[in-house]
């Protein structure tokens, strides 16, 4: 612009004449125009030059404040992250794709002895001589391929002489551009965990081991007691029905009830036992409440009558006759009630209550109650009444005969098969005991009717039967019963004897004890019906054993056996389990 100034002003000093400056005028003034539009551009982009000076500075300055706090940011991760690192209770390490370390914090280089520098670029093998573990690179090298992270890898190492058990996480570390550039690991130490686990697998075995002998004890004591048991009562039975003088027979009801007594607190033992370990196994079946009844009834009547005791039992019309439960079970609770109630009653009446709680369809809850005139309960001793081994004191200082386990099994029992059970009481005045069962309706009457109507008939004519059975007393016991019955008896008194009966003659019906010496009763079983197969023949054969033990039946019936009775027995027991196997008696011989 500066050019143009000076050559336009060359050329007005070059006019001479007015005329000449008139006649470029136009010239003149274009020039001047042109000269302005450019000085005023000059001037515009001056101006933005400044501004665009001044927003560049301030983005500048900007930028610098951001990248310092960015700064300061990254510093603090960093800080953070090496804190971390260092106080973390794990040992954490950085590989590359060559399984190289990159970075390890405080707790893995302490771990393995060297400063985290000396383990930069080294493998596992050169940092840990003596590892010899080929599952965890192993599992390194899966992370590395596929990209998947693996989680609670446990495994035992041994470095300086030292065994730890670590849990290892990996996972694979990677770049902006989503590519894997490494992998990183995190191990804990559960070492301690591991010792701990240790002692408890060793604590439960040995109280497994515990829980073997006591049973084994239990199993062992209840045959010892039962064998001679059955010889007790089974004498008592035969003597009961001899000449007796009323001297005699006092006598004898005296041996009677102190062998009762002791089979139920046997019998308790057992439940309690089984109840206690969690091996107490309900057995639901059709069953028929009268016939339940009815055998209550027989438990308890006489015992009552020799009291003066009466007896009543109210069943409500509403309550279904058939029904589908463990009778067993049922038969065990109103039998301990009743037992109690005849015990502590001196005078007046037994009531047992059978009511209807609820019904549908297919389920009904009832409620039994039984309800005494007895010596009472105070107050202070309900609330523990159904507790193991709770006995009631009928005055400050004596306790009332029992071991305080008839009724904790009760509760048990009741609980066990979704029920309840409670009492009231008044000191004095006697007690009412309830609780309460659920069943399932049954529709089988005809075939349980049939069944029971062949189970009270008794007489089998002049069947022949094979009976095994060391124990000199119970064979007097179980020949006079079987005889009894009517039965042609053919005595055995160990296994190998009773194999070989069982060759010479075919019998109706084949009674084996299961603890004999040269060869037991479930050897017996077994080689039996080893010959019978591929035969039509099929020997009846019931198992007579002093072993009560859960399992002992289902042992005793795979190996063939068709029934299983377990001693002590009455007549009307071991009758009932004949019935069942060889079908229906004819009347009894006179």
């Amino acid at each position: 612009m500066s050019d143009k100034i000076l050559s336009l002003t060359e050329a007005i000093a070059g006019l001479k004449e007015p005329e000449e400056l008139f006649r470029h005028k136009s010239y003149i003034l274009d020039e001047l125009k042109k000269i302005k539009s450019e000085h005023d551009h000059l001037i515009f982009r001056a101006e933005r030059s400044v501004k665009e000076k001044g927003i560049f500075s301030s983005l500048l300055i900007r930028t610098s404040a951001d990248l310092k706090n960015v700064s300061d940011n990254l510093k603090i991760r960093a800080e953070e992250l090496s804190t971390l690192l260092t106080t973390i209770p794990a040992y954490v390490y950085f590989k590359d794709t060559r399984l190289n370390y990159m970075i390890v914090n405080q707790a893995f280089s302490e771990l393995a002895g060297i400063p985290s520098v000396q383990i930069t670029g080294k493998k596992t093998q050169e940092i840990f001589p003596a590892y010899d573990n080929h599952e965890y690179p192993a599992n390194e090298a899966y992370v590395l391929k596929t990209g998947l992270a693996l989680y609670d890898i446990e495994e035992e190492i041994n470095h300086n002489a030292r065994k730890r058990w670590l849990n290892s996480n990996i996972a694979p570390i990677r770049n902006a551009e989503n590519q894997i550039i490494g992998l990183i690991g995190i191990s804990w130490d559960i070492t301690e965990r591991k010792l701990h686990e240790e002692e408890l697998q060793k604590s439960k075995e040995l109280a497994e081991a515990g829980t073997h002998t006591k049973n084994e004890f239990i199993a062992s004591i209840s045959h010892e007691f039962r064998t001679p048991m059955n010889g007790i009562l089974g004498l008592s039975e035969i003597l009961k029905n001899s000449p007796l003088t009323s001297e005699q027979a006092e006598m004898l009801k005296g041996i009677i009830s102190s062998a009762e007594n002791l089979l139920v607190l046997l019998n308790d033992v057992l439940d309690f036992s089984a109840i206690e370990a969690g091996k107490m196994e309900l057995d639901f079946q059709p069953f028929m409440l009268d016939r339940v009844i009815e055998d209550i009834l027989l438990v308890i009547k006489m015992k009552a009558e020799e009291k003066s005791i009466g007896v009543e039992v109210i069943t409500a019309n509403s309550v279904s006759n058939m029904l589908i439960g463990d009778s067993q079970r049922l038969r065990q609770i109103l039998i301990n009630l009743t037992n109690n109630a005849v015990k502590f009653t001196e005078r007046g009446t037994i009531r047992l209550t059978v009511s209807r709680v609820e019904q549908t369809d297919t389920r009904t809850i009832l409620k039994f109650e039984v309800t005494d005139t007895g010596i009472g309960i105070p107050p202070e001793a309900l609330d523990s009444l159904f507790k193991v081994f709770s006995r009631v004191k009928q005055d400050r200082s004596k306790l009332i005969a029992g071991t305080g386990l008839g009724l904790s099994i009760c509760k048990k029992l009741t609980d066990l098969m979704g029920g309840s059970i409670g009492v009231e009481s008044t000191p004095g005045q006697g007690s009412r005991f309830w609780f309460t069962l659920p069943f399932t309706l049954s529709n089988l009457q005809k075939k349980q009717a049939w069944k029971h109507d062949a189970e009270e008939s008794t007489g089998f004519g002049k069947k022949t039967v094979l009976v095994a059975e060391d124990n000199a007393i119970n064979q007097q016991i179980i020949s006079f019963q079987l005889k009894k019955m009517g039965f042609d008896v053919d005595m055995a008194d160990n296994g190998q004897v009773a194999f070989e009966k069982y060759h010479s003659r075919q019998y109706d019906l084949i009674l084996l004890d299961i603890q004999m010496p040269v060869m037991d009763g479930y050897q017996v079983a077994k080689a039996i019906r080893e010959e019978e197969k591929g035969t039509s023949r099929h020997s009846t054969i019931v198992a007579l054993t002093a072993n009560a033990m859960k399992g002992d039946r289902e042992l005793y019936l795979s190996a063939g056996m068709d029934e299983y009775v377990s001693k002590p027995f009455t007549f009307e027991i071991l009758q009932k389990a004949i019935s069942n196997v060889i079908g229906q008696p004819l009347e009894q011989p006179v």
